[in-house]
């Protein structure tokens, strides 16, 4: 709904193909997008047919979306039929849409008409933007929803003809002018969206990613899947292994298939392949292979009970743009996947791809599916990864219902007086598990509410595994520099796509997420040069500064930077002079923005002690435990309730049943509860506020603040800590043990347990805490400077 009128908010897509049925990657991206945009949304497609002989179709596919196809003229099916036969019979019915359409006038009278009463104008594709550009108002918002880097791949798929330089020519015209006049850009990855910058100078405040996915509820729980009958319906064999490969006829499939027909399958022969789809034409003219089947395109329940008859998914694509949708109905089926690079785009590199992903070379897909399809190779728990792994980040349910709130917040900003508003780069972490990274949401979030146009400098994804899709559909996200947290030797900022991303976005301020243990200080210094050097005002936070050597803090200063510390001694050795460009703000508290439905906890009876925080040592589970089997003597009934997520590549579960083996020696197991799932922090603020104290009994550390005792805090519950200075910033509302010892922890928590005056005053001042440092005054500081 437009949340400034409070009347439906409606929505017109235009493209020129239909919707239905769905086959191939740009239907289903259609469908899956804006099938259920939410309520208060009424979408009307407006497309065509890139074939002769249909007829005029106006239906409803779901309550939000109706889909309208327009048949073109046969004028235009003629002129783009001698156009592809001077160009060597290549398909280009699309790529010359924008110069041809003036052929089909009752598509551009349909389109125009829908246009006019639209709210929200998406061109899916660039073809019928230059044809149709004056059909639009400025109080619309006009999108462009990319399905590729259209200037790119047809130059791929058409650069060898010199007969094709004018279609080329075309694409390339119409998509400038769509990304100019666009006020919002919908890419499909961030590979993408670094193309839109280095090619056409796109403002980065514009573009958004928005994944390709699947109907996960499609397809049932990969444990409920009875594969040998399905075999049996489909005429597989039951004593192979079987590896499906899923296309449309497009020439990156076709080469894909071929790869299959002509190499794989002879190379493993103990393999039964199976291609699926309008691929299958490819390989008309290609000999038969014993160990093949191609079965040509099928309806949507055949194509799914071949998915979910195979063991494995094969994405052999050397080429192409975007992401390949394919890729998210293999996974919602549970089929662990064997793929390139190019095919794993937007979903994860040789380094970074989730569990049951396997990014490899052409020249390595045999020996790698004869050693998958090996004995052990596949299991459920593999199965069973795939299909959390897009449920989480590619189910086309979720994402669809993301798209439609942030088309709905773009209009309502975009209806308001134009007013100038400031700009804000900042570099961070982004979309993954780190403090900091979700501290910069926080504040990102604050800043946006506060009238600010935020642009994210996140760390590229190489060896790292996004969060979700929400934070990099929701903000506009550039990466430029890599954090390797694994060798810690291969981190740094890529200077040159720094300068480009700062020139295009023109920020008024940049922010500057700092801590050691990102990147070198000589590339901090460079950056915050080249911002200061443009005139932008640059600001430091420092999360660690007390591990930032003086000499550097002073270089930091002299090149421009105001620096921002979580604690007055982080600033100690400055001089009187350069004190002037730095300041002290507690880091903010994210205050608990919702209450989660109570009835879903699990309610555990108090009295208990609770805790939280990634499964690291340094964190002091173990002491915990130790501090429950010591208070257990004198309450026999107190638990201990953990909300501690796995910690990537840390062998966090080893330290886990560390701890557990530690709470059986004590004979505390049965009272010890650990949640192991990452969990939003408005979920864990809603457990961590029944339980009668929380206890951080951290190790000795030099960082300057710890962001765990703001959502602690926030949670409005006395709170525990270790003498760590990390907590020196909140000394006055939290207890702080004088020892690291089981013994002075447990001597607080009996006070806490015993005297429900000190409880409740601990209660209010974390109350205060909050609202006298929420991140609704930290984005104001950081618009005051």
């Amino acid at each position: 709904m437009d949340v400034v009128t409070g009347k439906q908010l409606r929505v017109t897509v235009i493209d020129m193909q239909p919707i239905t049925p769905a086959v191939g990657g740009g239907r289903q991206r259609l469908l899956g997008l804006y099938h259920a945009l939410g309520k208060n949304i009424a979408c009307t497609y407006v497309g065509s047919y890139d074939w002769p002989g249909e007829p005029l179709r106006d239906q409803q596919l779901t309550p939000g979306l109706r889909e309208i196809v327009v048949p073109l003229s046969a004028a235009h099916h003629e002129a783009a039929a001698a156009l592809s036969q001077r160009i060597g019979g290549r398909t280009v019915i699309d790529s010359a849409f924008s110069d041809q359409v003036k052929l089909s006038p009752e598509y551009l009278r349909a389109a125009s008409d829908h246009i006019a009463n639209a709210d929200v104008v998406v061109f899916s594709h660039p073809w019928a933007f230059l044809p149709l550009a004056h059909a639009l108002h400025p109080r619309q918002l006009v999108v462009y929803e990319s399905h590729n880097v259209e200037a790119l791949l047809r130059t791929e798929l058409l650069g060898d003809l010199d007969a094709a330089k004018a279609v080329l020519e075309t694409v390339i015209r119409g998509e400038q002018a769509l990304l100019l006049r666009a006020d919002l850009v919908l890419a499909c990855s961030e590979e993408d969206i670094a193309l839109f910058q280095r090619i056409f100078d796109t403002d980065p405040a514009k573009l958004r990613i928005v994944p390709n996915g699947a109907f996960v509820e499609n397809f049932p729980e990969p444990e409920d899947v009875q594969r040998l009958e399905l075999r049996k319906k489909q005429g597989l064999p039951l004593g192979q292994p079987v590896a499906v490969f899923l296309g449309s006829l497009y020439e990156p499939n076709n080469n894909a298939a071929r790869f299959i027909a002509r190499q794989l399958a002879p190379a493993c022969p103990d393999v039964f392949f199976v291609i699926v789809g309008g691929v299958g034409a490819a390989l008309a003219d290609e000999p038969a292979v014993d160990n093949l089947m191609v079965t040509g395109r099928v309806e949507d329940a055949h194509r799914d009970e071949l998915l979910l008859a195979a063991d494995i998914a094969l994405n052999p694509m050397n080429a192409g743009s975007g992401t390949n949708i394919k890729m998210f109905d293999y996974m919602a089926a549970g089929l662990p996947v064997l793929t390139t690079e190019i095919g794993a785009r937007g979903i994860g590199t040789r380094t970074s791809a989730p569990a049951g992903i396997f990014v490899e070379q052409l020249g390595s897909f045999a020996s790698r599916c004869i050693e998958l399809l090996g004995e052990g190779g596949i299991d459920s728990t593999m199965r069973q990864a795939v299909r959390d792994t897009v449920r989480r980040r590619f189910s086309w349910e979720r994402i669809s219902k993301s798209l439609g709130a942030l088309l709905s917040e773009t209009f309502a900003l975009h209806g308001r007086p134009v007013t100038p508003k400031p700009r804000i780069a900042m570099m961070t972490t982004w979309n993954i598990t780190c403090g900091i990274g979700e501290h910069s949401v926080y504040l990102t979030e604050a800043l946006a509410a506060a009238g600010a146009k935020v642009i994210v400098l996140g760390n590229r994804l190489d060896g790292h595994q996004p969060l979700g899709f929400e934070r990099d559909l929701r903000s506009a996200v550039s990466r430029v520099w890599r954090w390797d947290n694994v060798t810690w030797r291969d981190s740094g900022i890529d200077q040159s796509q720094l300068d480009a991303v700062l020139n295009l976005s023109r920020p008024d301020l940049f922010v500057i997420q700092h801590h050691t243990g990102y990147v070198p200080f000589a590339d901090i210094e460079l950056a915050v040069k080249q911002a200061s050097g443009k005139g932008i005002r640059v600001v430091v936070e420092m999360h660690d500064g007390r591990n930032v050597p003086i000499e550097q803090k002073e270089r930091l200063c002299a090149a421009g930077a105001l620096l921002i510390a979580h604690h007055a001694d982080e600033l100690n050795g400055l001089s009187a002079e350069l004190r002037a460009q730095t300041r002290v703000h507690p880091l903010p508290i994210l205050a608990r923005r919702s209450a989660p439905d109570t009835s879903s906890l699990n309610e555990i009876e108090v009295p208990s002690i609770g805790g939280f925080g990634f499964l690291r040592p340094y964190k002091g589970l173990l002491m915990s435990i130790r501090v429950l089997a010591l208070l257990h003597r004198k309450y026999p009934t107190l638990r201990y309730r953990g909300w501690h997520a796995l910690y990537p590549g840390d062998k966090s579960e080893d330290y886990l049943r560390q701890c557990l083996a530690e709470a059986d020696r004590l004979g505390v197991r049965e009272l010890v509860d650990i949640d192991t799932r990452f969990l939003p922090i408005d979920e864990i603020q809603a457990h961590l506020s029944t339980v009668s104290a929380v206890l951080m009994p951290y190790d000795p550390s030099e960082e300057g603040a710890s962001a765990a005792t703001n959502l602690a805090l926030a949670a409005c519950r006395p709170i525990v800590t270790s003498p760590s200075s990390i907590f020196r910033s909140v000394s006055g509302v939290v207890c702080s043990a004088s020892r690291h010892t089981v013994e002075a922890y447990a001597e607080l928590l009996d006070q806490i347990l015993t005297e429900p005056v000190m409880a409740a005053e601990l209660s209010d001042r974390a109350s205060s805490w909050v609202e006298a440092n929420s991140y609704t005054r930290a984005a104001q500081l950081f618009l005051n400077i």
